[in-house]
């Protein structure tokens, strides 16, 4: 199968209902259950001391991936949880015609805190490319979706009251953002981190997917982070571009692909965008010439 089928208005909307139906599920059945419900032997960490992982992460994946291979007949899964574990098969998925991305909880810090910034997240990519994206919020009440090509929609989960999501392209007098520079190699992490903070307004959220519902809802301006992942910048990707957003990599002005490496910034237009890649790295910063 190739990745004409979202041109289909029926197929579009078969995967909506399904994965909203799968996502309802599974935050049901396991990751609303142990929210506020964990117990310390239920919580690890993974590639530093503040990249957890918890029990909550891996079965809600486990369910996902089960409910998800052989769906339209895809058969290829990239999860944060498995790729943790198994890098070598997760090499191998990145290119594929057509694959799954899943990160069953962004913002599991927040999770585990008992904060309400938390989602999942699934993508369709094909061929290195975000095509499908769905961000499904359960304590905000938000599902929200979009397809290359066809727009970004927003959708109350209680009253299933539909929008669609349109960032204004006019800077507002005050320009906020998010996100951080964890990922950049010391030391230029410093000193792009002390330019954001000197000349920038920012708040600190702890989600991917958190953030950029906000850029898309216009409550905030601006988005960098340090560096990318296929779960959390799949959905970050496609959502900002349907949006009317503008997102590339920071360091050269690329499109996003899920082989990518470096910093990333979504911006609402165009200038935001030039001018805060301009505030964090400037044209002549050394980072530009590793």
């Amino acid at each position: 199968m190739n990745n004409n089928f979202i041109n289909d208005p029926k197929i579009r909307d078969e995967i909506v209902i399904y994965i909203n139906n799968l996502l309802t599920e599974v935050n049901k059945k396991v990751i609303l259950s142990y929210f506020k419900n964990l117990n310390s032997n239920e919580i690890s960490t993974k590639s530093s001391e503040d990249d957890f992982v918890s029990i909550a992460d891996k079965k809600s994946e486990e369910l996902i991936s089960k409910a998800l291979i052989g769906f339209l007949n895809i058969k290829d899964f990239i999860g944060e949880e498995s790729s943790y574990s198994d890098k070598i098969k997760y090499s191998t998925l990145l290119n594929k015609p057509l694959v799954w991305v899943v990160d069953p909880i962004d913002g599991t810090k927040n999770y585990i805190n008992g904060k309400d910034t938390f989602c999942s997240m699934i993508s369709l990519v094909s061929f290195s490319i975000p095509i499908a994206t769905f961000i499904y919020c359960p304590l905000k009440k938000l599902y929200v979706y979009g397809f290359r090509g066809f727009g970004a929609y927003s959708m109350n989960i209680d009253t299933n009251i539909i929008k669609k999501l349109s960032i204004d392209p006019i800077s507002p007098k005050q320009i906020i953002g998010s996100g951080g520079t964890k990922g950049i190699p010391e030391p230029y992490r410093k000193s792009i981190l002390e330019n954001l903070r000197n000349n920038t307004k920012r708040v600190f959220i702890g989600s991917a997917g958190i953030e950029t519902i906000m850029l898309a809802n216009n409550e905030t301006q601006f988005l960098f982070h340090g560096r990318v992942t296929p779960w959390d910048h799949s959905p970050l990707d496609l959502i900002i571009r349907e949006s009317g957003g503008f997102v590339y990599m920071a360091k050269n002005k690329k499109n996003f692909r899920l082989n990518s490496q470096g910093p990333i910034l979504a911006a609402s237009n165009d200038l935001i965008w030039n001018s805060i890649k301009e505030i964090a790295i400037p044209k002549n910063h050394p980072y530009l010439t590793i």
